[in-house]
């Protein structure tokens, strides 16, 4: 099919076939009664999902009928080539009389969604995060899709407490850290540290967190900072060998030269900065008390992400982290409000739990074990450092609207450029806005085909964006200076 421009498609084929059917038989065409069809793929999310908007003539609801878990395949083309889509009906929604025909939503997902939801995990898991995902895909939800995946730094054993299969794939991935990064504690009090927490505390540092999802190309398990790392980054995972989208850039007024495949229809920004919630949060400084009640030792910690920021990967330009300063009038002397502890955590620890040697079973150089256990209770890694990590990413978020590829997923980067809102002498220097051009991970992606625009229809992308720092890489941002 030729195409004049770069956001037409065609539907190829179209067709559904009943509860429990999946021979080439047994699949209904559809093709001519498709108004529209969205995909949707989500870093955070275990699954696909789409929305199909139906104009029934031929009484196909009730004929099928549709009751839920039929089988709907889907070719469209492009400029880009052909891709081929296929779900489950879980949902069938906005139902209304047009001209005298049936007009309704059907809501589309992973058919190992709706498996996820009867089955429960009884067993204890042991081993790499990596590795026990890899078995709950295979032997628990029976998928054949591909998994890619890099592996966590530390073994874990977990009894799953009849949790569904994707919950407990959520769980590992909070828990999960980086094999690249570095993990310490700096075991020295520091006088800052005990002005904010009215006592002397160690200090914990690291980087934390994993996104399980599913994409068109299968599965994905990856550290937060191997998504967020350049392509000769230490902390990027060899496995992980995906490159950024574009750059998409926004068409500039009396510009006539852009590339119309790598234009930016619309950006939206939804979110920059939202103090109160960040410090609720803990994104900025946590204090942690850990109590080991099989041998009864107790430690406090304080994790500040300014400490960590140098060993973290990032997408942006800034090089440091935005501190949040205060007066004098508060306080005795001038701090940084974002030093102060604003989350605080109460942990139970016990390495002791999958040990029966007669060794100690704790991991910690100070307390001396030659032979320590495989499966240590690891939340010293991980408690504070996953969830400023993940607070982290949310310093910029932003959408934008670009002609259709249906080649860029969920948990690509993309790099963009948009245009400078500097008065005009001054944006004749610099283009494009410097501190939100750049690299952004793409947070969410939707395909949207909608044959109701034009004779050959309208296929655009919307991406979802975010990222942890402002600026562009090879740019000086004004944003966290050192």
């Amino acid at each position: 099919m030729d195409f004049k421009g770069f956001t037409e498609f065609g539907f190829k084929t179209a067709k559904i076939a009943p509860q429990g059917k999946s021979e080439a038989k047994d699949f209904v065409p559809i093709t001519t009664l498709i108004n529209s069809f969205n995909y949707v793929e989500n870093v955070t999310t275990p699954f696909l999902s789409a929305s199909l908007e139906v104009v029934d003539s031929g009484g196909l609801l009730q004929g099928l009928p549709i009751k839920g878990a039929e089988t709907v395949q889907i070719e469209v083309t492009t400029n880009l080539g052909d891709f081929t889509y296929e779900f489950v009906v879980w949902k069938v929604a906005n139902r209304f009389i047009q001209n005298k025909k049936q007009v309704y939503t059907l809501g589309l997902i992973s058919p190992e969604a709706l498996n996820n939801e009867i089955l429960r995990m009884e067993q204890a898991l042991s081993g790499n995060p990596s590795n026990i995902i890899a078995n709950i895909l295979e032997d628990t939800l029976k998928t054949k899709k591909d998994f890619n995946r890099e592996l966590a730094k530390f073994d874990v054993k977990m009894i799953p407490n009849s949790k569904r299969p994707f919950d407990v794939a959520a769980s590992l991935a909070v828990r999960s850290v980086s094999p690249q990064g570095k993990y310490e504690e700096d075991t020295s009090s520091a006088g800052d540290t005990q002005s904010t927490t009215g006592r002397e505390s160690k200090k914990a540092k690291g980087s934390g967190g994993f996104f399980f999802w599913e994409s068109k190309r299968g599965y994905n398990f990856y550290a937060v900072d191997t998504l967020c790392a350049d392509e000769n980054s230490e902390l990027k995972s060899k496995e992980w060998k995906v490159e950024p989208h574009g750059p998409y850039i926004e068409r500039m007024a009396n510009q006539d030269d852009a590339d119309e495949r790598f234009l930016i229809y619309k950006s939206v920004f939804s979110g920059e900065l939202d103090l109160l919630a960040s410090l609720r949060k803990g994104k900025y400084s946590s204090f942690l008390a850990f109590f080991n009640h099989s041998t009864g030792q107790y430690e406090e910690y304080v994790y500040r992400i300014k400490d960590s920021y140098d060993n973290m990967a990032h997408l942006g330009g800034q090089e440091g982290i935005n501190l949040i300063p205060t007066s004098k009038a508060f306080f005795d002397q001038e701090v940084k409000l974002s030093d102060y502890p604003t989350r605080r955590m109460s942990i139970l620890l016990d390495h002791e739990t999958w040990y029966n040697d007669a060794e100690i079973a704790s991991p910690d150089e100070g307390d001396g074990s030659e032979s320590p256990t495989q499966f240590a209770d690891w939340q010293k890694y991980y408690s504070a450092q996953a969830l400023a990590r993940y607070e982290l990413l949310k310093n910029q978020k932003c959408s934008i609207v670009i002609p259709g590829n249906a080649n860029i997923c969920a948990g690509d980067t993309v790099d963009i450029r948009l245009q400078s809102k500097l008065p005009d002498a001054q944006a004749k220097e610099n283009p494009y806005d410097q501190e939100s051009s750049g690299i952004y991970l793409i947070e969410e992606v939707t395909h949207e085909y909608d044959r109701t625009v034009g004779s050959n229809g309208r296929f655009l992308t919307t991406l979802r964006l975010m990222r942890d720092s402002y600026g562009m890489k090879d740019k000086q941002s004004k944003h966290g200076s050192k």
